[in-house]
């Protein structure tokens, strides 16, 4: 059901009904193209003329050479500028429907589940906003044009070749039907290997996206052979693959129709022996030979396309998959939290295509402006848990309230307003302080200035060369890992969230920056809900509760004083760290 729906047709008729709100704009191309092939065939049957009025008064006459170059450079030039016309036409309409396609993929990889980023490296996202879309381009920019052109050019050319002589015109038709069984054959045998170069090339980029984002590892382990080795394996594959589809083109198009032009023109001059009644002037013999040559150029040009097409098809396919895949679903529910308070009652989750529970039977309570903790080994559902109550993820089993309504009627401008993560390393973007606190949201500078004193990144702005309109360069690579997550609190505090959770946030900084984020923290705490998922335990142990998870279970909950008297896991921990110290 699948592969009909993308089937090369479908394709085809999908990409076309970008063009439903530009049909004036195309049929005045078409137009254009028209009048392009009328002044482009006329030269012939001009030439024809003048050797048939040479002929005829055996004498060349200065008027007629005026008028035969006259016309030749009108034409010429008529035809140079009407190509100019609808090629730009052409072209400013392949470029609104490229970002057209653009953004819709944005969009809907934006709209998509976390789980979909846990199973889809972000590379071949890429590929398909960059690669695939610069591949459709072709077919708006050269292939739909070029191809009503010499559709037209051929069919013209026939029409006045049987005007000129139907005999020979006849005999010149048989190319029609060989043509479609090339263009059959040719994309029978190439389409396996353009959808085989894609894949691969997608691969490749993935994997130079993980030699570059982990290079420091790769170096530290010795492991450059070894990535180098692996590069050169995908491009050994995609190099065989266009070497099959070049040895494709090679035997099909060009040489294959030259040849069936050759054999084509022979069996024209038989037609004098089968034909004897047949009076051929020579100035239609001229033209007629001139048209032959003019209908083997368009049917090289459709036919050396065909390798493009097929390639246009396989990314169209790519791009369609993904455009139409569905979207995360929210709620209707519009209205803000007013108040922190969650529900948590007898969770469960499993991420997609898997029989693990990640987490079981999860109970929690949590009031209104509390602050709470998770606690646990790595791998105990802690970042889960948050994603949970974030509204990223649905849960398999059991129901999750946010100011006493069910999270799943809640919809996504509610959430996102509501609730705000500092992560474990925020992202930093190549733009002034003041552009990274906003991030494109309609908050007043002075707003921003404001939560810049509070968020204690006054001594960053005094130590920028330009102050708070200091651009702080791609992923922040001056800043240290503290200064990124007070940046990163900053751009909370301008939203004021009824809930904030805390991924890890002081787990790689150093104890100034610790300090100075407990003391926002404290000041959050007076107006939020606030859940820390912590790493050091001594920067939760004033928290109103601790929750200890393992493998996926509650396994105890309290205050730090009641959880060391139990003298389980937490107990356990927090003495390791003291030691540690």
């Amino acid at each position: 059901m699948e592969e009909n729906k993308y089937s090369s047709w479908k394709i085809i008729k999908r990409l076309l009904s970008y063009y439903n709100k530009k049909k004036y704009l195309l049929l005045s191309s078409c137009i254009l193209i028209l009048f392009s092939i009328i002044t482009e065939i006329s030269s012939p049957i001009i030439l024809s003329n003048f050797i048939a009025n040479i002929i005829k008064n055996h004498t060349v006459k200065l008027t007629s050479i005026l008028y035969l170059a006259i016309s030749f450079i009108t034409l010429q030039i008529s035809s140079s500028l009407l190509c100019y016309f609808y090629t730009i036409q052409f072209n400013s309409m392949s470029t609104n429907i490229i970002k057209k396609i653009r953004i819709k993929i944005l969009t809907i990889a934006l709209q998509q589940p976390m789980e979909f980023f846990d199973k889809k490296p972000i590379s071949s996202v890429i590929t398909k906003i960059t690669n695939d879309t610069e591949s459709i381009k072709e077919f708006y920019d050269t292939i739909l044009s070029s191809l009503i052109k010499n559709i037209v050019l051929f069919s013209m050319i026939l029409i006045t070749m049987f005007t000129l002589e139907w005999h020979m015109a006849l005999i010149t038709s048989i190319i029609t039907p060989i043509l479609i069984l090339i263009i059959r054959t040719h994309k029978y045998h190439s389409k396996p290997s353009i959808q085989k170069i894609k894949s691969y090339a997608s691969q490749l980029n993935t994997k130079i996206n993980e030699i570059i984002s982990g290079i420091t590892v790769i170096q530290q382990f010795n492991q450059e052979k070894k990535f180098i080795k692996k590069i050169a394996t995908l491009n050994k594959k995609i190099y065989f693959h266009k070497m099959q589809i070049l040895k494709i083109d090679g035997i099909l198009l060009r040489p294959l129709l030259n040849l069936i032009s050759a054999i084509l023109l022979s069996c024209i001059v038989m037609t004098l022996k089968l034909f004897p009644i047949v009076t051929l002037k020579i100035s239609v013999l001229h033209a007629f030979i001139n048209y032959l040559r003019y209908l083997n150029e368009p049917l090289v040009i459709i036919t050396n396309q065909q390798s493009i097409l097929q390639q246009v098809i396989v990314s169209s396919q790519r791009v369609f998959k993904f455009i139409d895949l569905p979207i995360q679903k929210y709620g209707e529910d519009t209205q803000l939290l007013q108040s922190g308070e969650i529900k948590i009652k007898n969770i469960y989750f499993s991420y997609p295509n898997t029989k693990k529970n990640i987490l079981e039977k999860i109970n929690i309570n949590i009031p209104d402006k509390s602050f709470i903790a998770l606690v646990g080994k790595t791998g105990s559902g802690k970042t889960t848990l948050s994603n949970l109550i974030s509204g990223y993820y649905k849960t398999t089993k059991g129901k999750i309230y946010l100011d006493k309504k069910p999270i799943n009627t809640l919809s996504n401008k509610t959430l996102r307003k509501s609730i705000s993560i500092v992560q474990q390393e925020p992202t930093i973007i190549c733009d002034s302080l003041i552009k990274n606190i906003s991030l494109g949201r309609n908050i007043k500078k002075k707003d921003i200035i404001k939560v810049i004193d509070k968020s204690q990144l006054k001594t960053l702005v005094n130590t920028l060369p330009k102050g708070y309109k200091s651009v702080l360069g791609k992923n922040g690579e001056s800043l240290s890992q503290g200064q990124k997550q007070l940046i990163g609190i900053a751009r909370i505090l301008v939203s004021n969230p009824k809930i904030l959770i805390f991924d890890e946030a002081t787990a790689s900084i150093d104890s100034e920056s610790e300090q100075k984020i407990q003391k926002i923290l404290s000041e959050i705490k007076k107006k939020s809900t606030v859940i820390v998922i912590a790493h050091r335990l001594s920067t939760v142990i004033d928290a109103d509760m601790i929750i200890v998870l393992n493998k996926g279970k509650i396994i105890e909950k309290g205050k730090h004083k009641k959880l060391l008297k139990n003298k389980n896991l937490y107990y356990k921990m927090y003495k390791n760290q003291l030691k540690n110290k």
